[in-house]
């Protein structure tokens, strides 16, 4: 009899056991243990007992992480069963079968809650791929106390920004507008803010390609003439963010196309700053085919990994929402200082109370643009650095340009296709 009931104690205690079975998946957030990542990763290990994350440090180099995920996918490998990832993935991952179809999980009624741009930046094909978990987008610093000494209003068009910056640059003896010029990512980024903001676009939602249009050309000889005209500097062909960010804080420019970065503690709000106290933040202003300004989309995501098995998928499911929820992004945005993607944390009041930039930002944000949503971003982003490039340094005319641009991405598209289906 004893016997009998100790059978029948195992028996109730495996099977406990297995009722209490935790499903482990793993994360690929960032290389810090304490950052916002980790810290929201905790609480949510702490909010139930059936999941059970594990945080794996990366790399802070957004390179090193895409080619850590592309090794690991290319020999589908179940981990990490979550991922943050880059705006510009979802396209890539998602033709590339990397990404988890999350349409399902994700109806257009909760779509309605974020920002349209991440959400436009997280479809392909009209299907979610990612979570949209922070966000990004360009801005317009302007110097306050140099436009209130000559009389001007903060710039909403072009000409008015053009006109001004070379104005007050020619009376004060520095710099009109600094943007960045440098033939990388970042040009690709204010082109694009630019071409938007005159109601154009490189490449539509449909994945046809838009960039030899008047829009286009009008945008980029715009740029082009903010040099000539002297309302930004020759030397603006060489700046990144940092060089455009150090001449405005030593109070050497006028205004400044830039992030919201900018503007902590430690960079032009500090007490090392030359302008603290003496500048704003607006849009960027509209063309005259345009609406509106326009800010590049910028920001990270939550994928989930197509090769973890079912009860992992749905775990990683579970955890990129709670990652991706109101009081997550509340959390994020007081730890971290990151702009929410859902709308309704511009209003929180104890985001704006911690944090009043917050509602600065709002606008912008809410009218963030893609960079164009192609999985062949990496080869069309070259194209457009070289030819974008060409015509701020007046080796090509913003036609010639488009022309080839358009050659060179239908050329992108044919053979990465051929690639894809028929093999080297």
């Amino acid at each position: 009899m004893k016997k009998v009931w100790i059978t029948l104690l195992v028996t109730v205690l495996v099977f406990s056991a297995i009722g209490m079975a935790k499903t482990k998946i793993t994360y690929f957030g960032d290389n810090d243990p304490n950052s916002a990542e980790a810290i929201l990763t905790r609480l949510f290990n702490s909010s139930q007992d059936e999941i059970e994350v594990e945080f794996l440090l990366q790399s802070w180099s957004t390179d090193d992480k895409h080619t850590a995920l592309v090794t690991r996918f290319g020999a589908k490998d179940p981990n990490p069963t979550v991922y943050l990832g880059d705006v510009i993935w979802p396209a890539e991952f998602a033709a590339a079968g990397w990404a988890l179809d999350l349409t399902p999980y994700f109806p257009k009624s909760e779509q309605d809650k974020f920002l349209p741009g991440t959400i436009k930046s997280a479809t392909y094909l009209g299907k979610i791929y990612a979570i949209p978990s922070f966000t990004d987008g360009g801005l317009l610093y302007y110097r306050t106390d140099l436009l209130e000494k000559y009389g001007y209003k903060p710039p909403t068009t072009w000409e008015e920004l053009k006109t001004i910056a070379a104005t007050i640059a020619k009376k004060e003896g520095i710099d009109g507008f600094v943007f960045q010029g440098a033939q990388y990512e970042g040009l690709v980024c204010d082109a694009v803010e630019f071409i938007a903001a005159n109601g154009g676009e490189v490449i539509d939602g449909n994945g046809n390609v838009k960039v030899n249009s008047p829009e286009v050309i009008q945008a980029l000889e715009f740029m082009r003439e903010l040099i000539t005209s002297g309302a930004a500097p020759d030397k603006v062909f060489t700046f990144m963010e940092e060089d455009a960010r150090m001449a405005f804080q030593q109070g050497n420019a006028v205004f400044m196309r830039n992030w919201p970065y900018c503007h902590s503690p430690s960079n032009m709000a500090g007490d090392q700053s030359a302008v603290k106290g003496k500048y704003g933040m607006i849009p960027m202003p509209k063309g005259p085919k345009g609406s509106g300004g326009a800010a590049t989309l910028g920001g990270w995501m939550l994928f989930v990994n197509p090769f973890a098995s079912k009860a992992e998928q749905a775990a990683g499911v579970q955890f990129a929402k709670f990652i991706t929820s109101e009081s997550a992004q509340i959390i994020r945005n007081l730890v971290a200082g990151n702009a929410p993607t859902r709308i309704a944390v511009y209003s929180n009041p104890t985001v704006l109370r911690a944090n009043a930039i917050v509602e600065t930002l709002y606008p912008i944000m809410i009218n963030a643009v893609p960079r164009p949503v192609t999985p062949f971003y990496a080869q069309v982003s070259n194209a457009l650095q070289e030819e974008f490039h060409a015509v701020l340094t007046g080796k090509k005319t913003a036609a010639d340009a488009v022309k080839a641009l358009e050659r060179k991405i239908k050329e992108i598209y044919e053979q990465s296709v051929h690639y894809v289906f028929s093999g080297p």
